[in-house]
């Protein structure tokens, strides 16, 4: 039996070997190259390099056809050479045989978990990474070949134009030379009467700028990249100012994503486990905790301002150590911030006796969170129809005559530290649990947030849950698919392989798309229980219309 099992098992290997190859080779060359050099810019060396990458995705994709279509080919050959006959004549019992089959479909299930669930995530990771390092001969072969390139910042909406007559890469040594920092991570290009134009999101005018020269550096250090264009003799045209001669000026940073963004259908099979226990530690869920945190921290910080105005004066402090005492006759707050009614501020710095003081009639106090998860603060004092801003500064002289300003802004100020860390003491999980309640105050203002926070992030455990099932589900699939189609090469014997074949098809493809229905209902809140069911219910079918097969239509 050693032997027969072998010489089966060594047919099944050649074939799908063969027939791997071949499907994989039309695949990457006619798909994946074909989506990878459509994009243009893209050279050669970049598809050579792709292509490595690409070869295990496209194989996950087509073993289990070429597994498939291997054992129907090797079983319909051994039943029409009635070797399956003299196998029955020698008492051997013939489902002994389709130990090999079962021994193909653990091999390729297992290979199909390993490369769709670790190694594939991880190459989509270096191709993207690749992408990310490869962003300036991107930009110069676009340039080079079209003329112009195009950027439209996602989240903003904001539209970017840059054109220039011809751009060439620079050594680092004529870049030091000319005071650029260099080093891993910056890449440089020398453009030639560049443009650059800058459209808001309902498409008007920001900026339009026209310079001789140009030198545009791509910083990849950080995520997303800095792309910012040092322009010499240049004039400007921006919304509002008319046409400026700036000589030289930096333009920028202007944000591109460097990498893609994590999608769950990429991700580890170990990092979807965690995460289904976690959701809070996805990325998407980090972003929306740190954007509710700073929402949170805000509200906290109205609140703080608020009280301490009421019983005296507030005090703020700037990254340069300055502080900004602060008081009013009226406090007024709302959502957006707090209204201060005959405020006064006095500024000063650890080297000054005497602080800049600024009255106004009205003023607002606002904060912002930034993208690096930080919040912005700026006091604007207001000029109003019978007063403007006055300032007394004694660096001037004119600590007692004021200098009249109209509407003044006063940047840099900092969130106490306190409040900070009282609002990072609260755990993803807290924030994340309905029976966790928040201050008063804060529970009316940020419920609504707060309950979509909630619902973003039971949705996104949801899309885990079936991307874990459907996983599973897709490297289960081959066990019960190809049993079956050596059981069809077997009935369909002899001239009729390929008809056997193609029949073995239609469970292959009817267990992908309930593999797909039930990802999809698995997602929706009102069906999430019943996506499992189909799951895992039509690769039940399968099997038992296997073990129908093998009892019906192959006698022992």
């Amino acid at each position: 039996m050693v032997t027969l099992h072998a010489y089966i098992l060594r047919e099944l290997l050649k074939t799908l070997g063969l027939t791997l190859a071949a499907l994989t080779a039309l695949f990457t060359m006619g798909g994946g190259l074909y989506n990878v050099i459509r994009y243009q810019g893209v050279s050669a060396a970049d598809v050579a390099g792709f292509l490595p990458l690409l070869i295990p995705i496209v194989v996950t994709l087509t073993l289990p056809i070429a597994a498939l279509f291997s054992v129907t080919m090797v079983y319909g050959r051994l039943a029409a050479d009635n070797e399956l006959v003299a196998c029955r004549a020698a008492g051997i019992n013939i489902h002994r045989l389709f130990l090999s089959v079962v021994l193909l479909s653990i091999f390729v299930a297992l290979v199909m978990l390993v490369m769709g669930n670790f190694v594939i995530p991880r190459f989509i990771h270096q191709i993207s990474g690749a992408a990310r390092m490869n962003l300036r001969d991107f930009v110069a072969n676009r340039l080079q070949r079209e003329g112009f390139i195009h950027h439209r910042h996602k989240k903003t909406g904001a539209e970017y134009t840059l054109t220039a007559a011809q751009a060439r890469i620079a050594g680092d040594a004529a870049l030091r030379a000319k005071g650029f920092e260099t080093g891993p991570g910056l890449n440089y290009l020398v453009l030639t009467s560049p443009t650059f134009l800058h459209l808001d999101p309902d498409g008007k005018l920001v900026r339009f700028t026209v310079a001789r020269y140009g030198v545009c550096c791509f910083d990849t250090r950080r995520s997303p990249v800095e792309v910012t264009l040092e322009v010499a003799d240049a004039r400007d045209f921006q919304l509002g100012r008319h046409t400026a001669f700036i000589g030289q000026q930096t333009i920028g940073p202007v944000l591109v994503p460097g990498e893609t963004p994590l999608q769950l259908s990429w991700a580890r099979l170990d990092d979807l486990l965690r995460w289904r226990q976690a959701p809070w530690e996805t990325p998407r869920a980090r972003d929306l905790l740190r954007d509710f945190q700073a929402a949170l921290t805000i509200q906290r910080f109205y609140g703080y301002c608020a009280q301490r105005l009421q019983t005296g004066a507030l005090v703020l402090y700037d990254e340069r150590g300055r502080s900004y005492r602060v008081s009013a006759a009226e406090v007024q707050a709302s959502a957006k911030g707090l209204t201060l009614t005959e405020a006064r501020v006095e500024m000063q710095a650890p080297d000054q006796k005497l602080p800049v003081r600024y009255e106004a009639e009205r003023m607002e106090l606002r904060a912002a969170p930034l993208p690096s998860g930080e919040c912005a603060v700026e006091l604007r004092l207001l000029r109003t129809a019978t007063r403007d801003v006055l300032e007394y500064d004694p660096r001037a002289g004119r600590y007692g005559e004021p200098r009249r300003k109209p509407t003044l802004s006063l940047d840099g100020t900092q969130i106490p530290m306190e409040i900070r860390q009282e609002v990072l003491s609260h755990t993803p999980a807290a924030l994340l649990n309905p029976n966790t309640p928040l201050d008063g105050a804060e529970a009316g203002l940020l419920h609504d947030r707060r309950w979509s926070l909630w619902n973003a992030v039971a949705r996104l455990k949801r899309q885990i849950d079936a991307t874990i099932h459907f996983r599973l589900g897709y490297v289960c699939s081959a066990l019960v698919t190809i049993i079956m189609g050596a059981a069809l090469g077997v009935i369909f014997r002899g001239s009729r392989a390929l008809a056997a074949f193609a029949l073995a098809m239609i469970p292959l493809f009817g267990v992908m798309i309930l593999l797909v229905l039930g990802r999809q209902l698995s997602e929706d809140a009102r069906t999430t229980q019943i996506g499992p069911l189909v799951t895992w219910g039509g690769l039940g079918l399968v099997l038992l219309a296997d073990a129908v097969l093998l009892r019906v239509g192959v006698r022992r």
